[in-house]
């Protein structure tokens, strides 16, 4: 009789990553507003597939919010009728950004969503876009999808 046995490396990989059913989902989104470093690592992407007429649509909802001395805010990215890795201009209603500051909400008149990596697990990307007087660059994801 054999009998065999295999362990598992503990401990974080040594690079940001999403996997699936496991400990280190390292999630992440940054970005500069109006030139200030905003970050988060509590950052969650949404698929919602549309239903009501069995179309294919596929929605992206991407959501971060960040506390900080006693401050909320909450960067909110969309993209209607997603496809997957693409450059998504911000135009609203159809992709639209948005950048809460405790009760105050600015919603982004132009910019870009680049998605550059998404499979079962993780969608990875790019944002930037200016919201009556906020202006946010070098953003970054890295989430997980639900």
């Amino acid at each position: 009789m054999l009998i065999a046995a295999c362990g598992k490396k503990s401990g974080y990989p040594a690079t940001p990553s999403v996997q699936p059913v496991s400990n280190d989902s390292l999630v992440s989104m940054a970005a500069t507003v109006n030139g200030s470093a905003w970050q988060t690592d509590s950052a969650f992407g949404y698929t919602v597939h549309t239903s009501t007429n069995d179309s294919g649509v596929v929605n992206l909802m991407i959501t971060a919010t960040r506390k900080s001395g006693g401050d909320t805010s909450t960067i909110l990215l969309y993209i209607s009728n997603f496809t997957g890795p693409n450059t998504y201009n911000i135009d609203p209603p159809i992709n639209t950004a948005a950048y809460y500051n405790k009760t105050n909400r600015h919603f982004a008149s132009s910019g870009q969503i680049v998605v550059v990596s998404d499979t079962p697990y993780a969608i990875i990307g790019t944002y930037n876009f200016v919201a009556d007087s906020i202006t946010v660059t070098a953003g970054s994801f890295n989430v997980a999808t639900q």
